[in-house]
């Protein structure tokens, strides 16, 4: 059956006026008229009552419309199949975050086995601000988070967190900076010195570890929002900052010196995901949190 006829049977049929179906369907009103009376001829009955100049549906056209209307939503439906049919699937995501957008050989290294382990899903690593780090993966805009424990435990609630590495600690600070010539600097050294404040809203356990000094002074300048504007702002003259020596190597930042920091706690980075990540992310990541540990001195 010629679809085409059947739309043009079904147009004349909802405005019962063969001009204005015409001019629904780009027709003019022979060519309309022309598919119907082929239709009424396929079917071997009048759809039409054509009488007086009056458009009226025959008990055949009343019994016929319904199904034409269902034959065009087949149709329609049928396409649509066929199209995302031959489009190719789109990947499935695997967003990762961290605080620092570069790229070290601890993250290469898991990325290279998440895209191994998941070949169909598009797995991406994108840096944070730091009031973001742990939120995008418990509110599902990403699926796992590289995160520098440790962190208030209403924070992580409802992730996995398993540590993937150990780090030293390097204090970042100005290029022109007293210590910046030193060997290794200790965490007394650090002791009044102004460092770069971080935005009110992060995590105040993480702040406290970075800070490593109790009350340590913060510098009176504008907070920084992410890894990069905390180099920037050191950079400046702003103030110093403890960081893990991980950071330090792949974050480079002109006008910054990093000196090792003699008798402060480790880092420890962790890879966390949700509780109720896709069975296939799960797996995945736990086996990219069990590959070997290291720690590192540089």
């Amino acid at each position: 059956m010629d679809l085409d006829r059947v739309r043009a049977f079904a147009a004349a049929a909802e405005w019962m006026n063969f001009t204005a179906a015409a001019e629904e369907l780009g027709l003019a009103q022979p060519s309309l008229s022309a598919r119907i009376r082929a239709l009424e001829t396929d079917l071997g009955v009048e759809l039409f009552s054509r009488r007086r100049r009056q458009v009226e549906l025959t008990a055949a056209g009343r019994t016929f419309l319904p199904h034409a209307r269902a034959l065009l939503d087949l149709a329609a439906e049928a396409r649509r199949d066929v199209l995302r049919a031959a489009r190719p699937a789109s990947p499935r995501r695997l967003l990762v975050t961290t605080l620092a957008s570069s790229v070290d050989e601890v993250k290469a290294g898991t990325l290279l086995g998440l895209r191994g382990e998941l070949p169909d899903w598009q797995v991406t690593l994108t840096g944070v601000p730091f009031r973001d780090h742990v939120s995008r993966v418990r509110d599902g805009t990403a699926e796992a988070a590289y995160l520098w424990s440790p962190y208030a435990p209403e924070a992580t609630r409802d992730l996995r967190v398993e540590p993937v590495g150990v780090f030293r600690r390097v204090l970042a600070v100005p290029a022109g900076h007293r210590l910046v010539r030193r060997a290794e600097v200790t965490v007394d050294d650090l002791v009044g010195e102004p460092q770069v404040p971080l935005p009110d809203d992060v995590d105040a356990v993480f702040v406290a570890a970075w800070r490593l000094v109790p009350d340590a002074p913060v510098a009176v300048a504008e907070p920084a929002v992410d890894v990069a504007g905390l180099l920037r702002a050191v950079a400046d003259g702003v103030g110093c900052c403890p960081v893990p020596s991980l950071l330090a190597r792949t974050a480079h930042t002109p006008g910054v010196g990093f000196v090792p920091l003699r008798g402060a706690p480790p880092a420890t980075l962790a890879l966390a995901w949700r509780a109720d990540a896709h069975p296939q992310v799960e797996r995945a990541l736990s086996e990219a949190a069990r590959r070997p540990r290291r720690t590192r001195a540089g």
